[in-house]
């Protein structure tokens, strides 16, 4: 995938409701594009063999129809020669530590809770997109992860805010500070946690398990 192309997405969901709502959701984002749908695994499987999508988005309503999907799109791409074959897929699931457990993890490369909000799906898929693989994490709200203890309580508000893809003038607005004033938080969180840019920075916090589900 070029630096100028758009993130390709095929979405599988067996309610069409719902995938319609995936579909609204990702395509708010300019960076990505949802290129086809699926509502079942042979549908699905038929799909990634056509349009080659960077990242498949499995919203399955069952661990067990989640498992399926993964077995026939990862089936017949597994099947292929080249390594581009291999499908990107990224689950999205109500229990996440029970579908870790029974999940078949070799055609998966990312879980993420059904409850995150569409910052948090944008950023997982464009995650993965760039080949890095995404398990939900499993902090619990309230407790402050050993990485941001050295972070200011302003600095770690506005770290949070990045990591949902809020922009440097809309954490001026929300935290009702200049946008110099934001930078300059900004620079010091990047120094602090040795992150290079605000990509770096989603894919820190989903490593550190400082990202999960409400936060």
């Amino acid at each position: 995938m070029s630096g100028s192309a758009r993130t390709t997405v095929l979405l599988v969901d067996s309610h069409p409701i719902s995938l319609t709502g995936l579909r609204t959701i990702l395509e708010h984002y300019p960076d990505l594009q949802v290129t086809g749908e699926a509502t079942d695994g042979e549908t699905a499987a038929a799909r990634y063999l056509e349009l080659r999508p960077d990242v498949v988005v499995i919203n399955s309503h069952t661990d067990t129809d989640a498992a399926e999907v993964v077995r026939r799109v990862g089936a017949p791409a597994g099947s292929q020669a080249s390594a581009r074959a291999t499908p990107t897929m990224l689950v999205l699931i109500d229990d996440v530590a029970t579908v870790a457990e029974r999940m078949p993890l070799p055609g998966v490369k990312g879980l993420l809770s059904s409850r995150s909000s569409s910052q948090e799906l944008a950023a997982a898929v464009r995650i993965m997109a760039t080949g890095r693989s995404l398990l939900i994490p499993t902090a619990r709200p309230g407790r402050r992860s050993s990485p941001l203890e050295q972070l200011t309580d302003r600095e770690l508000e506005v770290f949070r805010l990045i990591t949902r893809g809020y922009t440097n003038a809309e954490i001026s607005a929300e935290l009702t500070l200049s946008q110099s004033t934001v930078k300059s938080h900004i620079q010091k969180v990047m120094e602090k946690l040795g992150l290079r840019n605000r990509v770096h920075a989603v894919i820190f916090a989903y490593e550190k398990n400082i990202i999960h589900s409400g936060s």
